[in-house]
């Protein structure tokens, strides 16, 4: 080999060293992570993301029976969540596996070291001095992981769980001081309360055509609520069926059981609480997962769901136990259909998809996806349940396309 050629070789060592050094530097530093496919798939993406997210309330509608649910809702959560750990460990070990093809799945099967690289990456020039200052070619280098930084990495991971807990039972508080149009109404402030924590925790710039589309989604959301409101009220007056079949029908959309408009002082504290709770629990899981975003994005999602999982299963708990039921009485599976399964499943996928958007897009991409799937739920009850749409409810749809077409201009 030539001398120049060296100079070149070299060089170009040098270059990929500088890259990989700026990456990680770049990952660290907060920044969006390079999406880990291209474009078209990612685009396909969203637009699934949007169908799962506008199919729960029409799944959730057709595993009624007699207007109620047949099986325990904290049941359905916490197998929601097993399968997306489930699926999160399966998908680790694979992409471990492609990519070691070299050494097969005996490195998969050296979890320790798969781990450590995860939890405590290096750059090349600090593989290099490692490997340096080795005594001899045979000795490993060491694997061990320290408690502390261990837990320092875990600990943030666990916040995710306890705010989504917390937010579940302060909802089912807030009907009390609440009736439930004005607080489908009041909710959608969320949409609020995220853009502003989105801007403050993760330090994005929103521009002002972006803050404005951002107050038109927010009025989109709640001319739909009082849109469905109207539609609730046609439906029931015009269908021939029994008013408690047409209250379940009407209910697809939005669960208003009373037409009285009532709330009181606590319910607009509660209400607030609540918005921005919601916000700050998806501004976080951004903020946990691209502050560790040289992480596997499936090691990241198992590490939540571990922690959804335990969170979900006390609350199991907790219901049977209020509710009174023996350990002879108590099956898990009670209720449980086709229909439930699939409902499961397409919401396992759908909070994996959303890990993804978290990581390689923001919090906006997600209020924009279930803003849509807000406007996919209504078309699909009108194609399904002979729903007449309203110009309240047009009008919503007209606000979610002006709102995503300025923002995104």
């Amino acid at each position: 080999m030539t001398e120049k050629s060296q100079t070149t070789l070299t060089i170009h060592e040098e270059k990929e060293d500088e890259l990989l050094n700026s990456q990680i530097k770049i990952q660290q530093n907060n920044d969006v992570p390079v999406l880990p496919f291209p474009i078209f798939i990612w685009r396909i993406f969203l637009v699934f993301g949007v169908l799962l997210c506008s199919s729960y309330t029409i799944i959730v509608h057709l595993c009624e029976k007699d207007g109620r649910l047949p099986f325990s809702s904290a049941a359905v959560i916490l197998m929601t969540e097993l399968i997306k750990l489930l699926l999160s460990a399966i998908m680790f070990v694979y992409k471990t596996y492609q990519s070691n093809s070299n050494n097969g799945w005996l490195k998969c099967i050296q979890l320790k070291q798969i781990l450590y690289k995860e939890f405590c990456p290096t750059t090349q020039s600090e593989e290099d001095q490692a490997t340096q200052s080795l005594p001899s070619p045979s000795t490993t280098p060491s694997t061990h992981i320290g408690f502390q930084h261990f837990v320092f990495i875990i600990l943030p991971y666990t916040i995710p769980a306890l705010l989504y807990a917390f937010n579940n039972n302060l909802a089912l508080l807030i009907q009390l001081e609440m009736d439930p149009a004005t607080y489908q109404i009041l909710s959608n402030f969320k949409i609020l309360s995220t853009a502003i924590l989105f801007r403050l925790i993760i330090k994005q710039r929103i521009t002002l055509i972006q803050w404005f589309s951002l107050l038109l989604l927010l009025t989109a959301g709640i001319v739909h609520s009082y849109g469905n409101f109207d539609a609730q009220k046609a439906f029931m007056k015009s269908s021939s069926l029994p008013p408690s079949t047409c209250q379940s029908i009407s209910c697809v959309l939005h669960p208003i059981s009373s037409s009285t408009i009532h709330i009181t002082t606590h319910g607009i504290i509660m209400i607030s609480a609540y918005c921005t709770v919601s916000g700050l629990s998806g501004v976080y899981t951004e903020h946990v997962m691209k502050k560790h975003s040289y992480m596997s994005i499936h090691l990241q999602n198992f590490l939540l769901y571990t922690f959804g999982v335990i969170v979900n299963g006390i609350a199991l708990i907790f219901e049977v136990h209020r509710k009174g039921i023996t350990d002879e009485d108590f099956q898990f599976f009670r209720g449980f259909t086709y229909l439930t399964w699939i409902l499961i499943l397409t919401q396992s996928v759908f909070g994996m998809l959303i890990g993804f958007v978290l990581k390689y897009a923001s919090n906006i991409y997600r209020l924009f996806i279930i803003s849509s799937a807000m406007i996919c739920t209504t078309l699909l009850a009108m194609i399904l349940f002979d729903l007449h749409l309203n110009s309240i409810i047009l009008m919503s749809i007209i606000l979610v396309c002006t709102s995503l077409y300025l923002y995104y201009r």
